[in-house]
This record gives C-alpha cells, sequence and structure tokens, in this order.
C-alpha cells in the first residue's frame, strides 16, 4: 500500500490539479487510488468522487490529532493513496505551521512532490527548490513544473540533479483545459459529462510528460503507519436520512462511514426532488450545498418542506449544517436577493453578504446540554460562508483567537448552524446523534 502527497509553493500554483491527473491516470492504468485532502474543503473531494470516480476523504491536523489522520489512512488503504496539500507546503495559521501540508506530511511521513508555477521563471526555480528543501526538516522527495515551456524542462532537469532533488516532469501550459475552474462547475452540475471529458483530457495530456511510474515507485516507498486503535461502539439500529442532490451535495465521507461503523442504516433522499421524507427514519441529516442558487426550486416542493418541519418539530434528531441551516429558516433569500419560503423550523431569513462573514478555523464549546454535547463539551471545525442568519444561534461559544461570539440552534434533538462537523474530531458527537436516534 503506497500514498504519496502532491503539496505545492503557493496556492494556486496548480498542485490539485496535478494532483487530480496523478489520480486520473493512476485509475485509467487499474491501480486502486483514494485520495485525501488535506484541510477542511469538502468541495476537492466531491470532485474527486464525482469527476474522477474514487473514495475521497479529508485530514486536518486542527481537527484531528496525529494518530486520529493516521488511523484514517490506514482506515482507507489503497493501493495508492495521494493526498493533495492545501496552501504552500510550509503555511498554517497565523506563521505557526499548524494545520498546514508541511505538518500533516510529517504527522503521516509521506514522501512529497513539490508542484511549481513556473510562469515567467527559469534559472530562478533552482532558488526556489532549494529554498524549500533547505527550509526545514521535511518531506520533499521530488518536483513536479506546472505551466511550463517544454524548452525549459531539460535544463531544469540538470539544474535539479546538481542539487540531488529528483524532477518527476512537467504539465505544459493548457489552454483548453481549466481545471482551476471546477468548483464553479460543480455548483452547476455534479455530473456533468463535460467536466468528465476535460480530465480525461487533462490526464492523457499530463501523462505525456510527468513520470507516472516514477511517481507509483516513490508512492510504494512511504513507511507503515504505526497507530492506536480508534474504539468505535456498536450503539444500535438507526435509520437515517441524509440530503444529497445539487442543493446539498457537500459532506463529508468519514462522518457516513462512522454512523455505519456504529450501527446506522444511511438512506440518501433530495429536499429538490422527493415529495417527503423517507419511511421509517429514526434520524436526519441535512448537509453543506447550494441552496441559494436552487431557493426556486426548493420553495415550490412545499410537500417536503412540510414533512421536514413536521418531523423536525416532532423531534426528530437533527443535523443541520450550513445549507441545511440555511433550509430550516422561514424564509432565505436566493443569489439575486429574491426572498424564497423554507421549512419554517427557525424563526428568521438568510441573506447573502458579498463577503465571507466567517473565515477560518475555530473551536465551539456547548453552553447547554444538547443533541451532540454535554454542556461544557467542545469541538474544533472550520467556518466559511458568505450568507448570513437574523437568527444564527446562542446555545455554543464560538472562539476564533482573542475572538468570541455566539452560535448555534440547538435541543436535545437539534444541531443547526453554520460551522460543519467532522465526527473525528469529536467521536462522541457521533456516539450521542446515534443513542438518540436509536432511543
Amino acid at each position: 500500500m503506497g500514498r504519496v502527497m502532491i503539496a505545492g509553493t503557493s496556492d494556486g500554483c496548480g498542485k490539485t490539479a496535478v494532483a487530480c491527473a496523478v489520480m486520473q491516470i493512476l485509475k485509467n492504468k487499474g491501480i486502486e487510488v483514494n485520495s485525501f485532502k488535506c484541510g477542511p474543503d469538502c468541495l476537492d473531494p466531491v470532485f474527486d468522487e464525482s469527476i474522477i470516480g474514487i473514495k475521497a476523504y479529508n485530514i486536518d491536523s486542527y481537527m484531528m490529532d496525529k494518530n486520529t489522520i493516521r488511523y484514517l489512512i490506514n482506515e482507507h488503504k489503497a493501493e495508492i493513496t495521494v493526498i493533495d496539500g492545501i496552501k504552500g507546503y510550509y503555511d498554517g495559521i497565523n506563521f505557526t505551521g499548524k494545520a498546514g501540508t508541511h505538518e500533516i506530511s510529517v504527522f503521516t511521513k509521506t514522501p512529497t512532490i513539490l508542484v511549481m508555477d513556473c510562469t515567467g521563471m527559469t534559472t530562478s526555480a533552482g532558488a526556489v527548490i532549494k529554498g524549500f528543501t533547505k527550509f526545514r526538516n521535511n518531506m520533499i522527495r521530488g518536483v513536479i513544473f506546472n505551466r511550463l515551456d517544454p524548452k525549459t524542462y531539460p535544463k531544469l532537469q540538470k539544474l535539479c540533479a546538481a542539487m540531488r532533488i529528483r524532477c518527476y516532469g512537467y504539465i505544459p501550459k493548457m489552454k483548453s483545459v481549466v481545471m482551476e475552474n471546477k468548483h464553479l462547475s460543480l455548483i452547476t452540475d455534479l455530473e456533468i459529462d463535460s467536466l468528465k471529458e476535460k480530465m480525461q483530457s487533462f490526464a492523457e495530456q499530463a501523462e505525456k510528460t510527468l513520470d507516472i511510474d516514477g511517481i507509483i515507485e516513490l508512492a510504494k516507498s512511504a513507511r507503515e503507519l504505526k497507530y492506536r486503535p480508534m474504539n468505535i461502539p456498536y450503539v444500535g439500529k438507526a435509520r437515517i436520512a441524509v440530503s444529497y442532490d445539487k442543493a446539498f451535495c457537500l459532506y463529508y465521507r468519514d462522518n457516513i462511514d462512522l454512523l455505519k461503523k456504529m450501527g446506522a442504516e444511511v438512506v440518501l433522499f433530495s429536499p429538490m426532488q422527493d415529495e417527503k421524507l423517507p419511511d421509517g427514519i429514526d434520524g436526519l441529516i441535512l448537509c453543506g450545498g447550494y441552496p441559494e442558487v436552487y431557493a426556486s426550486e426548493l420553495s415550490k416542493n412545499e410537500p417536503m418542506l412540510r414533512s421536514i418541519k413536521t418531523a423536525v418539530d416532532s423531534g426528530l434528531p437533527t443535523i443541520a449544517e450550513c445549507a441545511g441551516f440555511m433550509y430550516l429558516h422561514e424564509s432565505m433569500y436566493d443569489i439575486t436577493g429574491v426572498p424564497y419560503d423554507m421549512a419554517g423550523v427557525i424563526q428568521g431569513s438568510c441573506y447573502n453578504s458579498d463577503v465571507p462573514v466567517k473565515n477560518g478555523y475555530i473551536e465551539l464549546v456547548s453552553n447547554t446540554a444538547n443533541l451532540l454535547l454535554k454542556r461544557g463539551g467542545r469541538f474544533r471545525t472550520y467556518e466559511y460562508h458568505v450568507y448570513e442568519s437574523t437568527n444564527p444561534g446562542s446555545t455554543f461559544t464560538v472562539n476564533k483567537g482573542e475572538d468570541t461570539w455566539k452560535a448555534i440552534n440547538s435541543s436535545p434533538t437539534l444541531y443547526a448552524g453554520f460551522p460543519h462537523l467532522h465526527f473525528y474530531t469529536n467521536p462522541k458527537m457521533a456516539e450521542r446523534f446515534m443513542r438518540c436516534c436509536v432511543k
């Protein structure tokens, strides 16, 4: 079982596009491959699953400790695991390196390939490589040059050989394939055939200039990870409905897998197209996504809105994260500023503020006993949204550095708020939720 990390010199250097190309090439070769995205971003794993067709997960060294990260990588073994970095290789929280790609590469002892954007650069590439490889102890074992003039590559190979760093190929400038815009495409449709075709075209071109055999060899050199097994209790049988469609498409796969280990039967449903919740359910999860894009369609589906309001008001254990939280309001403004009626569980409205309202890592402390935690319980997560609520809630205290504020609408049967949940930051949340569902 091998693994390799694709890291970058900076955000926007093309590391994720390169990682996607490598994963698609490996899959085309019949190799079992999966991916882990460093950091809290749900979008890249959704892309890997929907467009490349592989299983994808998140690991985050702010939300998870070292043992949990190692456990999850071992839990989801594949022939080759590709770990996609975040930001620049050494970038972390406030210059600390915490929650950065470098920290995770060291935690997991994963051989790393550095991706460089070579636009407007020749000999200076050597200085960048030397800086990254000598700055601190690291796992960098090679480099891939992105957006490179092919005529320049032989000279860069000689330059790298002199510094004893291996080249794993390059990606030329490609005007016909713009992988950097994949997130916008996901908003429109998770299964756009043209996006899959672009991914295949990009991978076919990349295979001609990347040292895939060398990347496979490097991945196979990764050391076996040692970790303490995590005790996941079996709680009991419970049928849990999870929203999934164009409006609700962002989730952490590990959350679903963890609930299944505890005894859950997970059934997917569409708030946009289905007329009511699935029959015989014991719990409900409304996940993240883009309800503001589909506000009109969601509002027109009145039978589903009534079904959800009746269920939640009746005490059905419910987790509503970000998009799900917005959906539970009395009304929501769409991206053009038009208000639409929603489920009406939470009094108030959600509206577009045009700029990120909250952005960054946070820790939440529960002020009351609720669906997920006892009073004083806490979990870490990341918050990013441009929508705001007239009723954000006050049952949790949010801490971000020296700043604090109140958030979350919760009760013994409800968690509803903008912050997403990754259960592996505090597995007791999943257990408490499951016990409520079983009951």
